[in-house]
C-alpha cells in the first residue's frame, strides 16, 4: 500500500479515538461530578507521564479526555445566584 494513505489511515484512527472518548468522557461528567473528575485526570495524567512506557499517544488521548471534562464542567458551571446544579446536591 502506498505510505501516504497509511500515514492517512493511521492518523484518521488516531482522531476518531480521541473523538470518541472526548464523547464517553463528557457522557461520564453528566453522570458525576465533572470538578473532581477533572482533577482526578489532572492527577492520573501527571502520574503516567512518569510511568515507563507511556507513550505520547497516551497523553495526546488522555489530554482529549481531560479538555472534554473541563468543558463539560464549564457547561454545568451556573451563577450562585440560580443555586446549585439540578444533579448536584
Amino acid at each position: 500500500m502506498n505510505e501516504e494513505f497509511m500515514k492517512q489511515i493511521v492518523a484518521e484512527l488516531i482522531e476518531a479515538q480521541s473523538q470518541a472518548l472526548g464523547t464517553l468522557t463528557a457522557a461520564i461528567c453528566q453522570q458525576i461530578d465533572p470538578a473532581r473528575f477533572t482533577a482526578d485526570l489532572q492527577k492520573w495524567s501527571a502520574t503516567a507521564a512518569k510511568l515507563p512506557g507511556h507513550t505520547p499517544m497516551a497523553t495526546r488521548l488522555l489530554n482529549h479526555a481531560m479538555a472534554a471534562a473541563q468543558a463539560e464542567k464549564m457547561l454545568q458551571a451556573r451563577p450562585l445566584s440560580e443555586g446549585p446544579h439540578p444533579k448536584r446536591k
